[in-house]
């Protein structure tokens, strides 16, 4: 219950953050984006986790979750995914650590799925074939909202002689 609740939050803050951005006036002609397009992304990313946290309870509410790569677990048992495990959270520090080191060498495109599924595997997320798409995805949706949405560069690393954009 507490997670519908939490997920209701944060479509309502969301959605009230998105209705105060459209009171900010648009900025001057030669910028693309004006000053509301950030409180606008921001508004409505949060909306949008909210309704996934919804759909995500009420979808997996029969299914326990299991906890992570790096989890505190005996040899035979499954653990249930708790708030909190120092394996997790090392795991995650040495992943992200690892993941700037390597930001600028091998280029976005490169490190971030990597990173991704790492992440997923210390945290207990998906299996399979999930293991593989949901990196490269969020890896593709990310590169085209910073480099075509936002304008943004994004390291190419090693890629850089091969991608011409």
């Amino acid at each position: 219950m507490k997670e519908i609740t939490s997920a209701a939050f944060l479509v309502v803050f969301g959605g009230t953050i998105m209705a105060l951005a459209r009171r900010i006036p648009l900025g001057v002609p030669t910028d693309p984006l004006g000053p509301r397009a950030f409180p606008l992304a921001l508004g409505a990313g949060m909306a949008l986790c909210g309704v996934l946290l919804a759909v995500a309870t009420l979808a997996f509410r029969a299914q326990p979750g299991r906890a992570g790569l790096l989890a505190d677990a005996g040899e035979d048992e499954e653990v249930e995914a708790g708030p909190f495990s120092p394996g997790r959270l090392i795991g995650a520090v040495v992943a992200t650590a690892g993941y700037l080191a390597a930001f600028e060498r091998l280029g976005y495109l490169l490190a971030t799925p990597i990173y991704v599924a790492a992440i997923m595997l210390i945290h207990g997320g998906v299996r399979g074939r999930g293991l593989v798409i949901a990196p490269l995805a969020t890896t593709v949706l990310l590169y085209a909202a910073f480099r075509y949405g936002l304008r943004i560069p994004i390291p190419d690393g090693i890629l850089e002689g091969i991608i011409r954009w």
